[in-house]
């Protein structure tokens, strides 16, 4: 069982540098472990492993192969043998086309042939997205909100309608809400097609899109998708909320996960499972080349593994080389791996990680995400009742002191404001106000508004 709910995106690489690693095409294998053991290793900490269908889908000159393309992608990383008893996902491509990526005519083939390869290749993955299109920059498909609205509302209804069962089973809907018009579209869709019973999963979409308004509003931003949606659940007697947040995937984000799971279940008798995702982990620790460690104070920090600093000092007796071999050390004895020696890190012929180093940072950064996951579970398990006592002010110096070891000791202003609102933000999930969310919506975020996409009348007025 997953014990965190980071789901990795982009993890046909992490399959790919884990095959040949096991392989023996880049060096360094040394029977460090069995495609059992990493089995096990993935499916007990990630809640899924996630591709986008749409990332290749661009200046295609044909496309008479992608389908088959896409699933035998999928077939390959299930035939390495790493991946039993994970959960395997596919992404739409809606975001391609949402930022512009896709012509009119390309966002037109992927609408027909993404639902099509979800009914051709349904034994090849777990969990599917529905293709969702909200407007973004340079996005080429919407005149007006009209198109939004007619888009979506076409995509979820052949989701709904005409996908047989065992797909639709796999779906996970996503509702936005990230602008006043947008709040309206999609709980229109929601509301009048009957939408939600039809899907066992369901998310939310936009929550990195511009994080200045994240700052400005009083409440955890990802509160307000979730409430119309705990709704739905208690309209149609639903215990569970199966609930993934794209993107979101910030430390400390986690720790409000972790509450708001609490708060909903106490209140509501409502099992809320949140899951998020990020491919961050790549550029992460192949490009920027930093790892998240715990320093002396038990902070978490950012430790810089670039050539030139591996020799600096990290810790007060530790140098970064020795702290790396530390932290590799300890992932191989929680997951009984063998041991291995980094040995300078880098190759010094290809002038980048070391193959075993490489697959090791990458085993101690997924794992990471599970002891976050529990220390967090743990705090807010100790503080709630905190809040629940009505002493915010010791429920806010304790949130603010958790996001603080979670930022490498430091206080930001955004940290500051965020942990102020968490109080507020399990109010609403008490109260489940959709019209104190609107007010929010149309006050903080009116200011993201598409309004290229206005036309003299709206467009929800026009439909009513």
């Amino acid at each position: 069982m997953a014990q965190s709910g980071y789901i990795l995106a982009g993890f046909e690489t992490l399959a790919t540098i884990f095959d040949n690693f096991m392989k023996g095409k880049r060096g360094r294998w040394e029977d460090n472990f069995t495609r059992d053991e990493i089995s096990n290793f993935l499916a007990n900490t990630c809640s899924g492993y996630l591709h986008s269908y749409g990332q290749n889908f661009h200046n295609k000159k044909k496309y008479d192969k992608y389908n088959a393309n896409e699933g035998n992608m999928y077939k390959k990383c299930r035939d390495m043998g790493i991946f039993n008893g994970c959960n395997l996902i596919v992404d739409s491509g809606g975001f391609q086309i949402s930022i512009g990526k896709l012509t009119r005519r390309e966002s037109d083939l992927l609408f027909n042939m993404y639902y099509e390869w979800l009914v051709d290749y349904s034994d090849v993955y777990d969990r599917a997205f529905i293709l969702d299109i909200p407007p973004g920059p340079g996005c080429e498909i919407f005149h007006n909100f009209y198109d939004v609205y007619n888009l979506n509302l076409q995509s979820y209804t052949l989701a709904k309608e005409q996908l047989p069962q065992e797909v639709r089973d796999k779906l996970i809907y996503i509702h936005h809400f990230r602008t006043p018009e947008l709040w309206d579209i999609y709980t229109k869709i929601l509301r009048d097609y009957d939408m939600f019973n039809s899907f066992k999963y369901h998310g939310t979409g936009g929550i990195v899109a511009n994080m200045a308004s994240d700052m400005s509003i009083p409440c955890i931003i990802y509160v307000l998708p979730i409430i119309p949606l705990l709704n739905e659940c208690k309209k149609y007697g639903r215990d569970t909320l199966n609930f993934h947040i794209l993107g979101g995937a910030n430390f400390r984000d986690v720790l409000y996960y972790e509450l708001f799971m609490i708060a909903v279940e106490k209140k509501h008798n409502i099992k809320l499972n949140i899951t998020y995702d990020s491919s961050g982990l790549y550029k992460q620790v192949m490009n920027a080349r930093f790892i998240h460690v715990k320093d002396d104070q038990g902070y978490i920090r950012k430790m810089n593994v670039k050539s030139d600093n591996i020799d600096m000092r990290f810790k007060t007796h530790q140098t970064v080389i020795d702290s790396y071999q530390q932290i590799l050390n300890e992932v191989a004895d929680k997951w009984s791996f063998k041991k291995i020696n980094i040995d300078g890190v880098y190759d010094e012929n290809t002038k980048t990680f070391h193959e075993d180093v490489k697959a090791y940072s990458m085993l101690y950064t997924l794992d990471l995400y599970t002891v976050i996951q529990q220390e967090m579970k743990e705090f807010a398990a100790r503080v709630y009742p905190i809040y629940e006592s009505g002493n915010f002010d010791l429920f806010y110096r304790e949130c603010l002191e958790a996001t603080r070891i979670l930022n490498q000791g430091k206080l930001t202003k955004k940290q500051k404001i965020k942990a102020y609102s968490i109080p507020r933000s399990l109010d609403m999930l008490t109260n489940l106000d959709e019209d104190y969310c609107l007010y929010l919506v149309k006050k903080f975020l009116a200011k993201d508004e598409f309004v290229d996409l206005y036309e003299k009348t709206k467009i929800l007025d026009a439909m009513t």
